[in-house]
């Protein structure tokens, strides 16, 4: 093969029919590309093949239309000789500069694996993986609509896995999820994997053709007590038109099986409250199809089940107008059976003899008599078990350890064994500047990693003190632990419960089994602490004498407690380390920090 760049007339120079993989030229963008070649000219040369006199078109339709257009009489060609690529050559190109569709690419592959034999030696050719290659192919799989919204880029990539799919259920219901997908973008992006909201929405909805004629869709949703979901929605009245529209030319059977039902009796003038909920108790039973009835469709073939994200199942959807038929007529000879027998138990007088009334209420009263007795029976063993168990003087085991720790482990034990683990060596990686880097474990699954290895060194105790010192040692490292050496994204999930922060028996502990270095390090954090308070004191003391300072030198200050100005110092009172109006302010100004006189009095709540 040669090829070789010169200058040809543009009227040697023809496309090939059917041979571009290019179906659509924007017309914007043409007319942007033909003031282009106006103004520069040809830049980048086409590329031909000799045919006859002349030459046909490899690569380049649309700069040739452009020069055509621009009234150019010759452009630069890059001339192949024996080419027997051609179209593997215009795909490539077409497709490294992305100027193809994804349909337009779909359709260039196929051609070029009924050329080539097989989609990994199209995959070399075009420079492409073999996978991109079989997605491209899926998408001729797609029913007309729904392909062209995709090529269009109205619907994502994303979104034709998922349309395929249904398609291969009910090509219609594919194309109106494409139409509705293109209608509602913000849909687009959860479609992929919770395809089913966007299903019920279109099923809802009521669809026309170009002609003006009603589209429904055949899938029927298995929706449980409510029924179908129908166009219109579940509110708007007359079930039965809109199901048989569904069923298309199988509708008959249905419509001839639910007609032979007899009318429910109305009254007339007035709204029939009890009419209304017979009429939906009726097409609830004929038309709302339950689990067994998927699991039939399912083993007929015909169930259409998309993912849900919650694993509820709440999107199964019957494609098979002639087994959803059957199905809807035997559903509606099994509720007028169960019909007819309600109403006949009904007919059945009910008449009882006086011995059956007698007998009946001595059963009753026999009944009264033995839940008496097994409640006064129950309440002695109570009693006995309250007795055995104050005498009871139990034995501090391994096995009650065992529980006792295992409880606290429960409440406590995930937050304590997040902080243990600074307390142990962990990997560490270094810096080119000599800094070390601790990688602690992290993230919600090591929290959980760690929890359930406590849990599992407590079990394995084997003595009581065994025991309780790993559920010792995991509390004491959450009082201890200096997070001060941890990133500010990791100390958030060390804490220590208020009820543990106030145990004594912990502080004990804490002193006994602190190292000097530990010991040190909050003795001068407890003298920081002391440190800032006496500055905070010292602060709000100067702040007041200020404040006296200006009320004595006739100037008004404002009250902490209403905010009004006081404006003399007889006007005000000190409370809680700011300045008040005498009076209710004094009485109202912090009563929460106020303690009681009599030390026994209980505050009232």
């Amino acid at each position: 093969m040669t090829a070789t760049v010169r200058m040809v007339p543009l009227q040697k120079i023809k496309p090939r029919d059917g041979f571009n993989p290019r179906a659509d030229f924007d017309g914007e963008r043409m007319a942007e590309l033909v003031e282009s070649v106006r103004q520069h000219g040809i830049i980048t040369p086409l590329t031909l093949a000799p045919d006859g006199d002349g030459f046909v078109i490899v690569a380049g339709e649309r700069r040739y239309r452009a020069a055509k257009q621009a009234k150019l009489k010759e452009v630069p060609a890059q001339v192949r000789d024996g080419d027997g690529d051609a179209l593997t050559l215009a795909v490539a190109e077409n497709v490294i500069r992305a100027d193809l569709t994804p349909v337009e690419e779909a359709e260039a592959y196929r051609r070029l694996v009924a050329e080539h034999g097989d989609t990994a030696r199209v995959a070399r050719l075009v420079g492409r993986s073999e996978k991109l290659i079989r997605e491209r192919l899926d998408l001729l799989g797609l029913p007309d609509e729904a392909r062209t919204l995709v090529g269009s880029r109205r619907v994502p990539l994303a979104c034709a896995p998922m349309l395929l799919r249904i398609a291969e259920a009910e090509p219609l219901l594919a194309d109106l999820v494409a139409v509705w997908l293109a209608e509602h973008p913000a849909g687009c992006a959860g479609f992929p994997v919770d395809p089913g909201p966007v299903v019920d929405d279109v099923l809802e909805a009521e669809w026309q053709d170009d002609g003006g004629q009603p589209l429904t869709p055949v899938a029927y949703s298995i929706s449980g007590y409510y029924g179908p979901l129908l166009p219109g929605g579940r509110s708007r009245g007359g079930q039965l038109p809109r199901i048989l529209a569904k069923l298309g030319a199988h509708a008959a059977a249905v419509e001839r099986a639910y007609a032979e039902l007899p009318a429910i009796p109305q009254k007339e003038g007035e709204y029939d409250w009890q009419a209304r909920q017979a009429k939906e108790r009726r097409e609830r039973e004929c038309f709302a199809l339950a689990d067994e009835d998927a699991d039939a469709a399912r083993a007929y073939g015909c169930l259409l089940e998309l993912p849900d994200p919650d694993g509820r199942g709440d999107h199964r959807y019957v494609t098979d107008p002639e087994w959803l038929a059957a199905r809807l007529v035997d559903k509606i000879k099994a509720h007028a059976a169960a019909e007819s027998e309600r109403k006949q138990r009904e007919r059945e007088p009910r008449r009882p003899t006086a011995a059956q009334d007698d007998g009946a209420k001595q059963a009753r009263r026999e009944q009264r008599e033995r839940e008496y007795k097994a409640r006064v029976a129950a309440r002695a063993r109570n009693l006995d078990l309250g007795v055995a168990l104050a005498r009871w003087q139990p034995k501090v085991d391994t096995d009650a350890v065992r529980l006792l720790g295992s409880l606290v482990l429960i409440h406590y034990g995930k937050a304590a064994a997040w902080a243990q683990r600074l307390c142990v060596e962990q990997p560490t990686t270094t810096s080119k500047q000599g800094k070390v880097t601790v990688r602690y474990p992290r993230g919600a699954q090591a929290e959980k990693q760690l929890h359930d290895e406590a849990t599992a060194r407590l079990l394995r105790a084997r003595t009581p003190e065994d025991a309780l010192a790993v559920v010792l040692r995991l509390l004491l490292a959450q009082r201890l632990v200096d997070t001060d050496g941890l990133p500010g994204a990791d100390r958030q999930g060390i804490y220590e419960p208020q009820e543990l922060a106030g145990s004594k028996v912990l502080a004990k502990l804490a002193k006994r089994v602190a190292p000097p270095s530990v010991k040190q390090h909050l003795a001068e954090r407890e003298a920081e602490r002391e440190r800032r308070e006496q500055a905070w004191r010292d602060e709000q003391q100067a702040k007041l004498a200020e404040q006296r300072a200006k009320l004595a030198a006739g100037e008004a200050v404002r009250c902490a407690c209403c905010f009004q100005l006081i404006g003399s110092p007889g006007d005000a009172a000190e409370k809680h380390g700011s300045l008040v109006h005498r009076g209710d302010c004094e009485q109202q100004w912090g009563n929460a920090y106020d303690e009681p006189d009599d030390p026994e009095e209980e505050p009232q709540r």
